[in-house]
């Protein structure tokens, strides 16, 4: 027992060589698949907080030598325990490891794994004599969705309450924000809707956000034309859908700067303390929002612009890449 690694080690077995009869004696034998298994958590802390109780402090066996122990004297130990404390009138080892291979499949343990773990070849053996502890859930079977990007699992299934994200839109602007959630790291699928028949990033036409709402809890437009992405934006809100604000992981962003939802941040931009960025609004990559300056709902900041101090854009409005709109300035040009 390694108690820093919180593992068991099983590098022996006792049994009787092969061919062996009931007269050979059982003896140690090396295991054929010395394996080492963690312990279970209740079962690590309780031995951690007795420790003390061992003479050396490592030893957690009945004997610290190879020698094959005498099997009776675990049971005369159960038993007096059982007595003093009142556990039961009869209790063996065997009465243990079934407990604990009857929580393991009641705490949702595969098969497989259980037998790996308690060192049995014959997984029929546990179905058999352990039978009315499984319980079959059909749920996984909409795991299956992640290979087959055109299928919508009912809403009901387990994986329709995961963080998956739809991208209304891809076109030249989808897959960058798909890049962004990606980097965010917190989605478990990512997929686009779009009109173009011939885009095969898509997985469907806009309208089917109508039936994907069970699957895909949240989803965001994607389109550079500010009054679309106002459309859709509505549009998926009334249906249901969490419109979320995507910032990446490389963009500077002040705490006491206020970011509406449904805004996308893209790479290394900079967002200064008191900036006020709206709902909708696209802030591309490397681009300068000065402190206190105001981007309007659904506005686009092209890539490298600078938005200097208590600048304003004006809602839809769109910057163009590399452009400076100076401190206390107003733009109102839409693009």
């Amino acid at each position: 027992i390694d108690l820093s690694a919180s593992s068991v080690t099983l590098r022996n077995i006792i049994g009787r060589p092969e061919g062996g009869t009931g007269t050979v004696p059982a003896r140690f034998m090396p295991n054929p698949e010395s394996r080492a298994l963690p312990m279970p958590s209740h079962v690590w802390r309780y031995i951690k907080a007795n420790e003390g109780l061992y003479s050396d402090g490592k030893t957690f066996i009945l004997t610290g030598g190879k020698e094959v122990p005498a099997f009776h004297h675990m049971q005369n130990i159960l038993t007096s325990i059982c007595t003093k404390y009142r556990i039961a009138d009869n209790l063996s080892a065997m009465d243990l490891r079934n407990a604990f291979i009857r929580r393991s499949i009641q705490s949702g343990m595969d098969l497989y794994s259980l037998c790996r773990y308690i060192g049995i070849k014959q997984p029929n053996v546990i179905v058999k004599r352990f039978a009315p502890f499984f319980k079959a859930d059909y749920s996984k079977i909409y795991a299956l969705e992640r290979y087959s990007p055109d299928c919508a699992a009912p809403a009901e299934s387990g994986d329709a309450k995961r963080m998956n994200l739809l991208i209304l839109g891809a076109g030249s602007q989808g897959p960058v924000v798909k890049e962004i959630a990606e980097a965010i790291g917190v989605f478990n699928r990512i997929a686009f809707l779009d009109d173009d028949p011939d885009n095969k990033l898509a997985i469907g036409p806009l309208s089917d956000m109508d039936k994907l709402a069970g699957v895909f809890p949240l989803a965001i437009p994607s389109f550079g034309d500010g009054r679309l992405r106002e459309k859709y934006a509505d549009a998926l809100e009334k249906r249901g859908y969490i419109v979320p604000t995507l910032i990446h992981p490389t963009a500077t962003v002040s705490p006491a700067a206020k970011i509406e939802r449904s805004a996308v941040i893209e790479a290394r931009t900079i967002i200064s303390a008191g900036a006020d960025i709206g709902r909708g609004a696209l802030i591309s990559s490397a681009s300068v929002i000065g402190t206190g300056a105001n981007i309007g709902e659904f506005a686009h900041i092209g890539a490298s612009a600078t938005i200097e101090k208590n600048a304003s854009v004006a809602a839809l409005a769109g910057v163009g890449s590399g452009a400076v709109i100076r401190a206390g300035g107003r733009f109102t040009g839409e693009g």
